[in-house]
Order: C-alpha cells, then structure tokens, then sequence
C-alpha cells in the first residue's frame, strides 16, 4: 500500500466588523439581501454566531477602529456615504450574547496597546474570557491611523518602531496581570474559614519601565485561559520580531501565495530561534470567495455585486490604506502616474494587481475602486465549491498557511455559502474536521488540537511570567524606585512626531 501524507486541516474564520453597513465591500449593503444595516442589534450578532457554530468555524474575527478613513479628499464623506467602516459599534459589548448561543466558537477582538492602558485592557480581556469560557482572542495592534490618534486627544501617531517598543513593554504587564497576580489556587470560597480570596496568593504588580508604570494586584481572577490567544497582524521588520514572539495566530496579506510564502516562513523560522515550536504558529489569510452552486450562479452574483459596488468608497478605502489621496485623478480616465508623491506606490499596487491576474487593460480610478470594492488586497475567486476549495489548497500547499480569515461581500450570504457549500467540500477533502477539535472546549484548545491546552504553552514568551518564577516585578533596582500612590495605570508617552506619517502596517487599528 502505498504511502500518503495526511492533509493538514485548515481553521476557517469570520473576518467581521462592528461598523454598520458594509465592512470591506463599500456598497453591498444595497443589495436586498444583505443585513449589515441590523449590525446595531442583537439579532444580528446572535444569528452570526449561530451559523458560524453549525459550519464548526473556528472563530468570529474582529477588526475595529476608533474613527474611519480620512485620506481621499481629505474627509471622511466618501465613507458615510459609502456607508463602510462608520456608524460602527465596539464588538466587545456584543461578544459575551454571542458566547451565550454557542459552546465552541471562539472571538478574536481587537485591542489597541497605544490607547488603552494594560490594566484596563487586562481586565477586559479576562472578563471577556470568563464570560466565553476560555474562547477570546485578542488581536493586538498598535493603530497606524492619524484620525484616530487626532480622536484620542494627539496630534499624530507615535512613530512605527517606537509604538512596537511601546507594545513589547505593553505585552511585559498583562502577562503579569494574567499570570503573576493570582495564584492557581488562590480562589477558595472557604465558608468556615470565611476566606473568598487568599490574599497572600494575590500578588501586587510592581512596574516601572520606559512607557508605563503601574501598581495594582490584578483585579480580575484567574480565567479559563488566563492569557487569551494571542493574535497578531504585521509583517514589517519589526512586526515579524514581535510575532514571533508574542503571536500564537497571525494575519497576513497577500493576493497570491508566492506573496506571502516567505513572510510565513521567516516568521516561523524566527519563532524556532526563540525556542518556540514554528508550528504552533498559526497563520490566517484574508480572501474573499463568491461562491455558487453553479460557476453561472457564481458569475451572477458577483455581477450583482458589481453593481452594488461602492467606486467612490473603495478608492477611499485605498486611499486610506496607503495613505494616498487618490481623489486628485479624474474618475475614467487612465492613471497618469508621474512624480508627484505616492505616485510610485500607487504605481507598484496596479502593477502587482496585474501580475496576478495577467491583466494588461490599462487602469482607472473606477476600476481600481471596483477592485477594492470586491476584495481589494483579498484574493477574490469566484466559482464552484469545487473551484474555490482547488484555490483554498493551493494557499495551503505552497504558502503554508493554516487557515482562513474570510471577509464577505454580502452578509450572512457570503458566510451562509462558507458553511453550505465550501465546507462540505473541503470535509469531504480531508480539509476540514466533522467536527471541533474539543467541543465545548477553550479557543486554544481547539487552535493547537490539544485537549486540556488551555494556557499558554511552555515554549511561549508569556511562560516565564506565570505564578511563583519571580517575573511579577521589575529588577530589585527598579522597584526601588518606584512609590506607588494608586492602584491605577499611568501611562508615560513618548513626544509626539507630527512631522512623520502614519505607519499602514496592521490591517486594522
């Protein structure tokens, strides 16, 4: 008999926003199909977590942001009227309804290490971990944006290397608020003795460093994960270094695997010099997929949606991506790319655009805001279940990715088709389980496959920080110098540069 290798099975995700309306297809909320204009009610969260369940989809991702994009013309109309990425709720407060109508599905959301203080956060990410059950994850992101920054009381984002010096010092104190505080066995309801809480197993977090400081016993018990799974979106060169230390999940980019092959690789490949198993990395890229029964039911609504598409809205979705204000080129006519600035980056996106496809038709601004109002920097097949799952394996096979982040067109059309039509054929593949890893069980559990794995592994950075191994605190010099008064967090920010750009690394901040 001959020898076969055994396929690796893939994690499907729901890459979601809380804006309401549409989230990386401006436009499609005109289609009478689609329900992103209920993002502002209960029902509509809870209906998603439902089918997310029945299709056994690993986890709802959450991107977010505090404003939206203000590149193109210099304001953010393009977006309202486009109605995308505004009018947008905080997908925290609708998690724990969703964890309430299911066992197994997970929710990564993100959190920013530039505006919310480590305290703050630690306490919401170990609420939300409680209430889930051991299936949050967050998303840390540092925030690129200037009308964020401008919204949040600054007058422009803290450089790119410095705000990931900042992070590393971030990651250093909700290790210590998840793991060093509170011991294993510190909750103890002990009614004879009348002890809820041992106190001389609660400890107090003692830090003084470069951007932070903080004195606080951890005010939130130990949840089921304690540390929630950690996911991470960048691959710039300090990016990568911060992956592959602190990541157990990254997002990556890519419109084709030869794009993201060697980025997964060198992250990997820095992982295993750190002692951690380059496996246990898992990487997640978007796409996009139209989907039908049929390649004629599939073409069909991807003309549809063609017609919905939003131009104005994706140019100003490129717009603010980039940071180019593409609105100083006439709407039909073809790009005339010379030195004015951003014009080489531009430049470089359409020529990459047609290397993938072997496109040669020269390109508009319309077809540039069609192509981001479908898919933009997502791959976006349109077929079969059959053709697709071929596109899905081809990710998998020659860039060595273990899942997907699936970003919709129409919702819950789009994540309807995911679970009735791609998942049964890349089951019937060897792609995708029957079911859950460890039904009813934490997130990383059924992110490693390992039942009983619900903290953070040895191998990880996190490890050392874990209750009794003396990482609690700073060096004894450190804490010398330090005379707490509060319980709070006070946060040291660097000067602010208003001279420099906005760094566009994360997807979403």
């Amino acid at each position: 008999m001959p020898f076969t290798t055994a396929k690796k099975q893939i994690y499907l995700n729901f890459f979601e926003h809380g804006c309401t309306g549409s989230h990386m297809s401006p436009g499609q909320w005109r289609d009478p199909s689609d329900k992103g204009t209920t993002k502002d009610t209960l029902d509509y969260w809870i209906n998603l977590a439902k089918l997310a369940e029945e299709g056994k989809i690993n986890f709802i991702f959450f991107a977010d942001g505090y404003t939206t994009h203000e590149i193109y013309e210099g304001t953010s109309d393009p977006m309202l009227r486009a109605g995308t990425q505004f009018a947008t709720i905080d997908p925290m407060t609708v998690i724990p309804a969703m964890a309430a109508v299911t066992k197994t599905l997970g929710f990564g959301v993100t959190g920013s290490t530039s505006y919310l203080t480590p305290f703050i956060l630690g306490r919401t990410f170990s609420s939300l971990d409680h209430l889930t059950k051991g299936r949050i994850a967050w998303n840390v992101v540092t925030s690129w944006s200037k009308s964020t920054a401008q919204a949040l009381g600054a007058e422009d984002v803290i450089p790119h290397d410095e705000r990931y010096a900042m992070a590393h010092e971030y990651m250093d104190i909700v290790y210590k608020l998840w793991e060093s505080s509170w011991a294993d066995d510190s909750v103890v309801w002990d009614r004879e003795r009348r002890v809820a809480f041992e106190p001389s197993k609660v400890k107090r977090i003692e830090h003084q460093g470069k951007y932070f400081k903080m004195s606080a016993r951890g005010n939130t018990h130990p949840s089921p994960q304690r540390t929630p799974v950690i996911f991470q979106a960048g691959t710039s060169t300090a990016g990568r270094a911060f992956a592959s230390k602190h990541a157990e999940a990254i997002y990556v980019g890519g419109l084709v695997p030869a794009q993201t092959k060697g980025r997964i690789a060198a992250i990997r490949a820095a992982a295993a010099e750190r002692g951690r198993d380059p496996a246990s990395l898992k990487f997640f890229v978007g796409i996009s997929p139209i989907l039908g029964a049929t390649l004629e039911e599939a073409q069909a609504k991807y003309e549809r949606a063609k017609e919905n598409a939003d131009v104005i809205g994706g140019l100003a979705q490129f717009s603010g991506y980039t940071g180019i204000d593409l609105s100083r080129f006439p709407l039909d006519k073809v790009f005339e790319l010379k030195d004015a600035p951003g014009d080489d980056a531009v430049h470089s996106f359409l020529e990459n655009f047609n290397n993938v496809s072997g496109n040669t038709e020269p390109w508009t601004p319309r077809r540039l805001g069609e192509k981001m109002a479908l898919g933009g920097f997502h791959p976006a097949p349109v077929g079969t279940p059959a053709m697709v799952a071929d596109v899905f394996e081809q990710w998998i096979d020659e860039a060595d990715v273990d899942g997907f982040n699936i970003a919709y067109i129409t919702t819950p059309g789009s994540f309807e088709d995911i679970v009735y039509l791609l998942r049964p054929e890349l089951v019937k593949r060897g792609l995708m389980w029957e079911d859950y890893t460890v039904p009813g069980g934490s997130l990383r559990e059924n992110l490693t496959g390992v039942k009983g794995q619900k903290g953070i592994s040895s191998d990880h950075y996190a490890a050392k920080f874990k209750y009794g191994r003396g990482f609690e605190g700073d060096s004894i010099e450190a804490m010398k110098a330090v005379k707490p008064k509060t319980n709070g967090v006070s946060i040291k920010l660097p000067v602010l540069n208003d001279k420099l750009p906005a760094a566009r690394e994360e997807v979403k901040a």
